[in-house]
């Protein structure tokens, strides 16, 4: 390959030197730390490993593609991404590779298991949301995180929670049959440190893509509906107290545009969940699939007020 040449976007060819050669990676402090997030983070888009790097832009764009192309390939770009409809202009997604796996493994640093997920627009969706909160709360000295693995060591969680094979799922019973709950993301906490600490358990949060039904006919199907009534049955039965020891307790709803959000609001207020209905939180982002810009790489999740169905917006801030 000629040295001048320019390499595309979705290939993995070496990137080389002035002489012609492969440019090798030697790993750097920053280099891991770009590997610890994709172990934490399934994907990210580029700018968002910049944000909470607090790197700029073109110099991670560059290390990452160096990362990313043979023969270092400790990243990848999914190739699923170019389903969007911008794909050619849009900021490139990034997943640990193999090798970036094993580098990390080698030093004992827990990641997330590479596997095969048929959603993908799913959790590149979810990412985002949970990353948002990490980049507000880096920005904000009033505002912490205490992620679920801190969480679950702490004696705030119930010794019989802690034992569980997944102590993120919370079991109750719903017309004589027993349910279980479970998240799209890992629960964490909110910690508010404004005039008085305070705190704020949120059950993770549902990234919902546009693809299941608000309301559905068949019971077994999953719909927003079915949700609600979920989750208002576990609320009614103080079941987040029971198995986190959780005062607070608030459900994220994230969808993808601003009509689908108000018909998820709509839906709640006909249920009637009185003054349950506060716990539920709600915004929305642009699809991946969408022309629309993607959302920003900043802590808008954590830093801009939530909408609430019949009570005031929600804002973690104060």
């Amino acid at each position: 390959m000629d040295a001048r040449s320019r390499n595309s976007r979705w290939d993995r060819e070496p990137q080389l030197d002035r002489s012609g050669k492969p440019v090798i990676a030697r790993l750097s402090a920053a280099d891991f730390e770009i590997l610890r997030l994709l172990g934490r983070y399934r994907y990210l888009p580029s700018d968002h490993i910049a944000a909470l790097t607090r790197r700029s832009l073109p110099a991670i764009q560059a290390r990452l593609g160096i990362l990313c192309r043979k023969p270092n390939c400790y990243v990848s770009r999914p190739h699923q991404q170019r389903a969007s409809a911008d794909a050619n202009t849009r900021r490139l997604v990034y997943e640990l590779d193999d090798k970036g796996a094993e580098e990390l493994r080698a030093r004992g640093i827990i990641y997330s298991r590479k596997k095969y997920l048929r959603n993908f627009a799913h959790e590149l969706m979810a990412c985002t949301i949970a990353v948002s909160f990490e980049i507000g709360a880096s920005c904000s000295d009033r505002l912490r995180i205490i992620p679920w693995q801190e969480l679950i060591e702490s004696p705030q969680i119930p010794d019989a929670t802690r034992r569980l094979a997944n102590p993120q799922i919370i079991s109750f019973e719903r017309n004589g049959i027993s349910e279980a709950l479970v998240s799209d993301w890992r629960p964490f906490v909110v910690e508010r440190r404004l005039d008085l600490k305070s705190y704020a358990f949120v059950f993770g949060f549902e990234a919902d893509c546009g693809t299941e039904p608000i309301v559905s006919a068949d019971a077994e199907r999953t719909s927003i509906r079915n949700k609600f009534n979920a989750y208002l049955d576990a609320l009614s039965q103080d079941i987040p107290r029971r198995h986190f020891g959780a005062s607070t307790f608030l459900i994220p709803f994230v969808t993808t545009t601003a009509a689908r959000m108000s018909s998820m609001m709509e839906l709640l207020e006909h249920l009637q969940p009185g003054a349950l209905g506060k716990r539920f939180l709600f915004k929305n982002i642009p699809a991946f699939t969408s022309f629309e810009k993607p959302p920003a790489a900043d802590g808008h999740m954590l830093l801009r007020p939530w909408q609430r169905a019949g009570f005031a917006p929600f804002s973690f801030a104060g």
